[in-house]
């Protein structure tokens, strides 16, 4: 038989026991639900049975007190059990036997009510007591209701005589109540005994349900069991699960999925095989991995020298020789599209007595400040960078003229010129800029010629402030070389 056959034939059988399984679970899932209602069907029935024989004697006891007593309470206490008995009070939650122990002593009691109220035959009637059994019942409130009539009639004549003053009445209750009370007593437990033996029947009954219904469904599982086993060892054990196996590992591989495993955990040459497989393939990823690393910490290496080479270590500006590539390439671009071109060569007036007197790390602290304002000043177009100690190179694309390039010059200025914080020393120091402007192409045509007019005008204006200051003057005028 083909292996397509008996997969077939092996799945058939399979889903047939299934259906069968679910059947006798659900009848099994029935039954228990059903025997567990009898059960608390049957309890409820028998709390309820049992109610009957603890009101008569709470009501004969509550009598008894307070007719020899003549506290109130109890005649309270009398008339709430009538009317619990009866349907016109609430049900207290765990009311039963015991509870009106705890009243009279005092105890607290649970207050809280459960339902709505309803009488001690509708409560039965509701759990599920038979017609004849709720006759029985009827007839016997009516007998404890002619019980009541006499308690009442006791408890009138008592009062009477504890409202006169003549003291308490022993002799209250007569022989009639004695033997009214006690033909109460024999068909109450007759009643109470028919009862539970309904409801032993009904449970027995319940019992044998649940069990027949275990009994299939485990028949049906073993079964079920049994096939799944023949079949696990009719096909596993065959080559059929490690071709196929191997065969998916070899479409992943060569989908470029090396993370792929055959895992089989068979003990034959085919295990051994997958073991062999899964090891190389791991070195190979391994492999891979580090090389995979490598490369990316080349590239790494790489565009770090490439970043150093161009920008200024310090501040991260862009260094000399990137600011005179770009500043070539603005000068192509402004003479393609006939478009003006700023340049603002900038050196810091100050600078030196900040770095004599708080030290280097408060000038690197100063230049980094004054590097982020200028970068942060301009457009994104435009490029500023560091071309010596404290001297930088503004680059302005696209001006619209001096007037502009102006005002450019006095908002660099001005933000150059505001307080620098120095964590170190905790106090604030203030430097100055001075800054020459020249324009491409009404200043220099090229790039040596603006950097040359810029310097020039810087310098003037450098003189002009040490002069003002009595400095001397310093270095001569000049550009930087390119690099």
């Amino acid at each position: 038989m083909q292996i397509r056959s008996k997969l077939a034939l092996h799945l058939a059988t399979l889903l047939a026991l299934v259906s069968l399984l679910v059947v006798a679970l659900y009848t099994l899932v029935q039954a228990c639900q059903l025997r567990e209602q009898r059960q608390m069907e049957g309890l409820r029935l028998h709390t309820l049975a049992a109610e009957l024989p603890f009101t008569a004697d709470a009501l004969g006891r509550m009598a008894r007190l307070y007719v020899y007593s003549g506290d109130v309470r109890y005649l309270r206490y009398y008339e709430e059990l009538l009317d619990i008995l009866e349907g016109r009070r609430e049900r207290p939650a765990g009311y039963g036997p015991g509870y009106w122990n705890l009243r009279e002593a005092g105890a607290p009691v649970a207050t809280p009510v459960v339902g709505e109220a309803h009488s001690l035959l509708a409560r039965l009637r509701a759990a599920g007591a038979s017609e004849q059994e709720l006759a029985e019942y009827e007839a016997l409130l009516r007998r404890l209701m002619g019980l009541v009539g006499m308690e009442r009639q006791a408890m009138n004549l008592a009062g009477e005589a504890w409202t006169a003053g003549l003291g308490r009445r022993p002799a209250v209750f007569g022989e009639a109540y004695l033997r009214e009370r006690a033909a109460l007593v024999a068909p109450l437990q007759r009643l109470q005994q028919q009862l539970q033996e309904r409801l032993v029947h009904a449970q027995r009954e319940s019992h044998l349900q649940v069990r027949r219904s275990a009994w299939v469904a485990g028949v049906v599982a073993l079964l079920l069991v049994l096939h799944a086993l023949w079949a696990t060892w009719r096909f596993d054990s065959s080559v059929r699960r490690p071709l196929v196996v191997l065969r998916q590992w070899g479409a992943a591989v060569r989908a470029g999925r090396l993370d792929s495993r055959t895992r089989l955990d068979s003990a034959d040459e085919f295990g051994e095989l997958s073991a062999v497989i899964d090891e190389m393939t791991a070195s190979v990823e391994r492999s891979l991995a580090e090389l995979r690393e490598e490369v990316q910490r080349r590239k790494r290496a790489e565009e770090a020298v490439q970043h150093l080479a161009n920008h200024d270590a310090l501040t991260g500006l862009p260094s000399l020789r990137l600011l005179h590539d770009r500043l070539d390439r603005a000068l192509a671009r402004a003479e393609r599209q006939q478009e003006q071109l700023a340049l603002i060569f900038i050196d810091l007036n100050g600078f030196k007595p900040v770095n004599d007197r708080y030290g280097h790390e408060a000038g690197d602290v100063v230049l980094k400040v004054v590097a982020q304002r200028l970068a942060g000043a301009l457009r994104d177009s435009d490029t500023v960078g560091r071309v010596g100690g404290d001297e930088f190179v503004a680059v302005l694309v696209d001006v619209a003229g001096r007037e502009a390039a102006e005002l450019v010059r006095a908002k660099l200025e001005a933000l150059v010129a505001q307080p620098v914080y120095l964590p170190g020393a905790q106090l604030a120091v203030q430097v100055s800029a001075a800054m020459g402007l020249a324009l491409y192409p009404e200043t220099a045509r090229d790039a040596a010629g603006l950097l040359r007019q810029a310097d020039l005008e810087m310098y003037a204006r450098k003189a002009q402030y040490k002069r003002a200051n009595g400095e001397p003057l310093g270095r001569e005028p000049g550009p930087p070389a390119a690099p």
